[in-house]
Parts: C-alpha cells; sequence; structure tokens
C-alpha cells in the first residue's frame, strides 16, 4: 500500500512532467510559427531577386544590387499608389461587403425555404449564424497574427528577414553549405540554386496570376452590376494565391452578391469565376513557372489541408511553397542522388 507522502509525491512529479510537456509543446508551436515567420522572409527575398531578375535580367552591365533596389522602390511606388487611389474605396466596400454577406445569404435562405431539403442542408451548415461563422472566419485567419506577435511584429521579422536576403544571400548560404563535408558541397550549391529557380518561378507565377484575376474579375463583376466590385476582385486576386481552396473560398461571397441582383447575375458571375480561373491555372501561370513546379493536385490539397489544420492560416498560405521545396529536396537527394534516375529539375547550374 502507497503511503501518503508517496502519494503526494507522486502526484506532484506527474503534474510537473504535465507541466513540462505543456511548457515544451508551447514553445515547439512558437518556434514553428517563428520559422514560418522566416521562412515568409525568405521567400520575400526569393520574390524580391526573381522580380528583380525578370525585369532586369537582360541587362548585364546594371550590378545585382542596384536592379535589387530599383525593383524594391518600385515596388514601394506601387504600394503608395495603391493604398492613396484604391484604399479609400477598398475600405468602404469593405465594410459593405461585410455587411451585406450576411444580408445576401439570408436573402437567399428566404427565396429557397419552400425546398426542404435545401433548408436541411443549410440548418445543417449553420446557416442561421451567419455573422458568427463570419467572425470566426476572420479571427481564425488573423488569429496567429493578433494574438502571438501582432502585425507589426510579425511584419517586421518578415522584411528584416527578406531584405537581408535580397542584398546578401551568398554570406548566409555560404555558411550552410560550410557545415556539410567538402565532398557534397557542390551539390548543396546545386540544391540552393534548385530551390531558388523553382520558388523564384512559383512566386512570379502567383503574383502575376493575382494581378490577372484581380484586375479581370474587376472588369467582369462592374459590367455585371455585382455590388463592391472592387473589394470583391481584390478578394479575389489574394486569395488565388492559395491554389484549389482561394477560388472556390473567393467564389462563394461573389455568387451570394450576384443573386441579390438577379438569379441570372449569380450564374454569369459563376461563368466569370469559372473561365478567369481556367484561363490563370491553365495558360497564364503554367507560361510563367514552366517546368520550374509539377505538383500533383491531390499533393497539393493534401499539403494545404495537413499545413493548414496543424499549422493555421500562416500554414494554409505556405503550405504550396513548401510542398514544392520539400519536392525539389526530394527529387535531388532521393529520386537522383540514391536511385540514380533524372529527377527533372531546373535551375541546378550543373
Amino acid at each position: 500500500m502507497i503511503k501518503t507522502t508517496e502519494y503526494t509525491k507522486l502526484i506532484l512529479i506527474t503534474l510537473g512532467l504535465l507541466a513540462l510537456f505543456i511548457l515544451i509543446s508551447l514553445l515547439l508551436k512558437s518556434a514553428v510559427q517563428v520559422l514560418l515567420l522566416i521562412f515568409t522572409g525568405i521567400l520575400f527575398s526569393i520574390f524580391i531577386r526573381g522580380l528583380s531578375s525578370f525585369l532586369f535580367g537582360r541587362f548585364d552591365h546594371l550590378p545585382e544590387n542596384w536592379s535589387i533596389a530599383i525593383t524594391l522602390f518600385l515596388l514601394i511606388i506601387a504600394v503608395f499608389a495603391f493604398f492613396i487611389l484604391l484604399a479609400p474605396q477598398l475600405a468602404e466596400q469593405g465594410r459593405q461587403l461585410v455587411e451585406k454577406i450576411p444580408e445576401a445569404f439570408q436573402n437567399l435562405r428566404e427565396k429557397i425555404n419552400h425546398l426542404d431539403w435545401l433548408e436541411n442542408l443549410f440548418g445543417a451548415l449553420g446557416g442561421s449564424s451567419a455573422d458568427s461563422s463570419a467572425g470566426k472566419i476572420s479571427s481564425q485567419a488573423l488569429g496567429f497574427f493578433a494574438t502571438t506577435f501582432g502585425v507589426i511584429a510579425s511584419i517586421f521579422i518578415i522584411l528584416f528577414v527578406g531584405l537581408y536576403f535580397c542584398f546578401t544571400p551568398q554570406y548566409y548560404i555560404s555558411g550552410i553549405i560550410g557545415l556539410v563535408p567538402q565532398n557534397g558541397r557542390q551539390r548543396a550549391e546545386q540544391i540552393f540554386s534548385a530551390l531558388d529557380y523553382t520558388l523564384g518561378h512559383w512566386l512570379i507565377g502567383r503574383f502575376i496570376g493575382m494581378l490577372m484575376v484581380s484586375v479581370s474579375t474587376f472588369i467582369g463583376l462592374y459590367f455585371l452590376n455585382v455590388p463592391v466590385p472592387l473589394s470583391l476582385a481584390v478578394l479575389a486576386g489574394i486569395l488565388t494565391f492559395i491554389p484549389n481552396i482561394g477560388p472556390i473560398l473567393a467564389i462563394i461571397p461573389a455568387i451570394l452578391l450576384g443573386y441579390t441582383v438577379s438569379p441570372a447575375t449569380a450564374l454569369y458571375v459563376l461563368l466569370l469565376y469559372l473561365l478567369i480561373q481556367g484561363i490563370e491555372s491553365y495558360i497564364v501561370t503554367p507560361l510563367i513557372q514552366q517546368k520550374a513546379v509539377s505538383l500533383p493536385p491531390v499533393l497539393t490539397l493534401t499539403s494545404l489541408v495537413v499545413f493548414g489544420s496543424t499549422l493555421g492560416f500562416l500554414g494554409l498560405l505556405l503550405a504550396t511553397p513548401l510542398t514544392a521545396a520539400a519536392m525539389v529536396l526530394v527529387k535531388m537527394l532521393y529520386i537522383e542522388d540514391v536511385l540514380g534516375e533524372t529527377g527533372g529539375i531546373d535551375g541546378t547550374n550543373k
């Protein structure tokens, strides 16, 4: 029989181990979030360097750092121009969008409430609490930035890491390569080169696709007389960054607001989004990315679900570039180096 003192000691040890486990879990979670922010900063630097190469790659006499500085300057001007010209309208339309979505959802329910199976479907999906659902989605999307580090701290980390990697990438890459044995350093350089090439082409393709989707969506919604077209167009462009899931999330509010005009308008909105996303997915993005990124749709969708469910909204945003980087490593380190087969990776500078 266990004595009282021994029993108390056992409870205290158990509670201590449990507290230690919780502390380690919290530290690991925070460490993963910090690593994701650092990876975001690296992606930002790769994007700037890739955009610089895309714009000024033909000018051999222009130093690389100068081309990067000019690219950053042009990007800053574009951001300021966007905020000066469109921010007031976007803020107003964003407010209207938040107000109109629950109204449009309720309007749709009232028009189809005579169909029992649709009514049951909306009830099962929690349609009666559209306001709370929208609030939950917004809080989840912004939860990491609002509660863990804050918007300013997160942006500072991303910009700090990104700018340093923009101008002095070799300083950090050479330090990592220096940890590799002498006979593997050339291969390590090829891997870093392939990662830079793959992620750079993916980011440029996403950026151009987002611009194309935003502009064409605004023009289409404007001529269809759908409410708040600018807000819907910006939302569609931003969500294009998330393959597969993003376009589906973008089309729902557009169809709801189109239905407030007429059922035919909602159908035209659906056809418009399908046409734009088809052009972006099968023409624009493949032309930019070429063979640099080739992710099977099932793998992309699986990575979105896994990273989104485990790492939150930031994990959802970074799921595809993380998967693309993992694909490069698997092809080069396993398929080529272990199996001795051709991985089909471009940008290795062999």
